[in-house]
């Protein structure tokens, strides 16, 4: 007899790039799961449910019931790696019987954080409507940066060869922060963009709505496009 499908309910906002990667692990898996919306901006993460659920009061935040009571895991790549370890397929991570690219999904998921998502400055731009002259050396160390990641996918579909995989669910909503901040990758960055194009069609990434919200939520709040 099959195990009965857990519970799950993930707290999200709509346009944040953290909370999607959270969604489409679900989605890649399969899962069923109730998505409750947090209003960041209306003070929602400080009042209950989420504010007594997690002592940070962040999205997103994974209830996760498999049976033997409710686990709680917040940080996105936390949640990714918790769902792809409790429900191995479809596999979102090369197996250790092939090295070279687990290594490099490895490589890219760790890289990402301490290397490229700390040069971030969307939220500088968006919230604290910084300029390019305020921001300075911060875009020029992005701009340096992006090139290496073109690297990394040209001749290849994903970061780890042809498999779409947890890399991607990392880096793929970092980098549209800086498309609606200007950033031209079919010039700059041309495998980028083609990677970009690939992740947009993903069924997971489509079935979510993600690209429109985030695009709609930014373009709204017109930022100045300081990486143009």
């Amino acid at each position: 007899m099959a195990a009965p499908a857990p519970r799950i309910t993930l707290y999200t906002l709509a346009p944040s790039q953290n909370a999607i990667r959270a969604e489409l692990v679900l989605l890649e898996k399969g899962l069923e799961f109730d998505r409750v919306e947090v209003d960041l901006f209306a003070g929602e993460h400080r009042q209950p449910p989420l504010s007594e659920i997690t002592p940070r009061g962040q999205v997103p935040t994974l209830v996760y019931d498999g049976g033997s009571g409710e686990i709680v895991v917040y940080e996105s790549m936390a949640i990714a790696r918790f769902i792809d370890d409790l429900h191995p397929e479809p596999a979102l991570m090369p197996p250790v019987t092939e090295p070279l690219r687990r290594a490099e999904a490895l490589m890219r998921i760790e890289e990402f954080q301490a290397k490229l998502d700390v040069k971030n400055v969307f939220g500088s731009v968006l919230f604290g409507r910084q300029t390019r002259e305020q921001l300075g050396e911060r875009v020029d160390a992005l701009c340096a940066e992006l090139p290496r990641w073109n690297a990394y996918v040209e001749g290849r579909a994903f970061l780890a060869g042809d498999p779409f995989t947890l890399a991607d669910i990392a880096v793929f909503p970092l980098l549209m922060h800086f498309e609606v901040l200007g950033y031209d990758y079919a010039s700059k960055t041309p495998a980028l963009a083609a990677y970009m194009d690939r992740c947009k069609q993903r069924p997971s990434v489509a079935a979510s709505g993600w690209v429109d919200t985030f695009t709609d939520f930014a373009r709204a709040r017109e930022p100045e496009h300081v990486l143009a």
